[in-house]
C-alpha cells in the first residue's frame, strides 16, 4: 500500500481552510458575498380599502384595514386556494370590503358550527396578540387549512422579538403578506408591507401600503440599528417623524393542507422557517400579555 505524505506548504494551506471554515460555522459569517436584491409583491393585487372609523375605535382601524387589504392580495395571487373565501364580502368592482374590515375591527363575525368571535379592537389583550389571535380565527372560520401564520415581536410564542429586514425580505421573497406595527412620539399605525430592497448589507429600504391612502404604494429608506428597523415619515397618514417597526405579522399559503383537517387545524403557526419547510405545522396556545396601545 502506497502512503502518501503532504508537503508541509499543503498542510499549512488545508489548515488555514479548515480553521476559516470553522470560523463561519460557528460565528455565523457568511460565506460568500452579499448579493443585492429587490423583492416585491404585486401592489396591483391589494385591496383598496380606505381606513374607517367606528364607535370602538373614532379615529380608525388601520390594524383591521390593512389586514383585509392583504386578504385580498392572498385571493387574488392564490385563487386555487382561496377562491373567495377568505373576503368573503369583497367588492370587486371598487376592491374593496367595508362589511369585512368592520367585522374583523370591531362588530366580530360567526360562521355556522363555530363560536362568536370577537373583533379586533374589542379584545382586551395585548395590542400585538390580540392581532394574531383575531387573524387566527379569521383564517380558522373562513379558510380554515389553508394557510401559515407567523409573528414577530416582543412577547410572541414564535419569534419573541423585533422583525429584522432579513425576516421581512424573505416573506416577501416567498410571496407572502405581511402587516406590520411602527411606532413614533404620539403615532401608532398599522402598514402593509409590499417590497423589500437592499443594495448592501446595510443600505435597505421597504415599500408598503397605507391604509389612510390605499391606492398609493410608499418606498422608503430604512436605518437599521441594533436589529432595528427604522424609518422617517409616513406620508400617507401626515406624520413626518422617526418610527420604529415593533411588530410583524404574516400570512402564507399552504398548497397542500396535507394532514392539517385531519388533525382539525384550521391555521398552522410556523416555528421557524426550517419547520415550515418540512411541513411541521401545529397550533400554539397564545400566553396572555399586558394591555398595549394598539392603532
Amino acid at each position: 500500500m502506497k502512503v502518501f505524505n503532504l508537503t508541509k506548504s499543503l498542510q499549512t494551506s488545508l489548515m488555514v481552510s479548515f480553521i476559516a471554515t470553522t470560523f463561519e460555522l460557528l460565528s455565523g459569517a457568511p460565506s460568500r458575498a452579499f448579493t443585492p436584491f429587490d423583492y416585491f409583491n404585486d401592489f396591483t393585487k391589494y385591496g383598496a380599502q380606505q381606513n374607517l372609523t367606528c364607535p370602538v375605535s373614532p379615529t380608525g382601524v388601520c390594524g383591521a384595514v390593512a389586514a383585509i387589504n392583504s386578504f385580498i392580495f392572498l385571493q387574488k395571487q392564490y385563487p386555487s386556494i382561496y377562491d373567495n373565501k377568505l373576503v368573503p364580502n369583497y367588492n370587486s368592482l371598487n376592491n374593496t370590503s367595508p362589511v369585512d374590515a368592520l367585522a374583523f375591527a370591531d362588530v366580530g363575525w360567526q360562521v355556522p358550527s363555530k363560536p362568536k368571535r370577537l373583533g379586533y379592537y374589542q379584545r382586551t389583550g395585548g395590542a400585538e396578540q390580540d392581532y394574531i389571535e383575531t387573524k387566527s380565527d379569521w383564517f380558522n372560520d373562513f379558510a380554515s387549512g389553508t394557510s401559515l401564520l407567523s409573528s414577530w415581536f416582543p412577547g410572541s410564542s414564535q419569534n419573541n422579538r423585533k422583525p429584522t429586514i432579513d425576516d421581512l425580505a424573505m416573506e416577501i421573497k416567498d410571496g407572502e403578506d405581511v402587516e406590520f406595527f411602527v411606532s413614533g412620539t404620539g403615532f401608532y399605525h398599522v402598514l402593509t408591507l409590499t417590497g423589500v430592497f437592499c443594495t448592501t448589507e446595510t443600505n435597505c429600504g421597504i415599500k408598503y401600503q397605507d391604509p389612510n391612502s390605499p391606492t398609493n404604494q410608499y418606498s422608503t429608506p430604512v436605518s437599521l440599528m441594533s436589529d432595528m428597523i427604522m424609518f422617517t415619515g409616513v406620508p400617507g397618514s401626515q406624520y413626518e417623524g422617526q418610527v420604529t417597526i415593533t411588530a410583524a405579522f404574516s400570512e402564507s399559503p399552504i398548497p397542500v393542507p396535507g394532514p392539517l383537517p385531519l388533525l382539525g387545524l384550521g391555521v398552522a403557526f410556523r416555528y421557524s422557517r426550517k419547520l415550515r419547510n418540512l411541513n411541521k405545522a401545529g397550533r400554539i396556545t397564545m400566553p396572555h400579555r399586558e394591555n398595549s396601545i394598539r392603532a
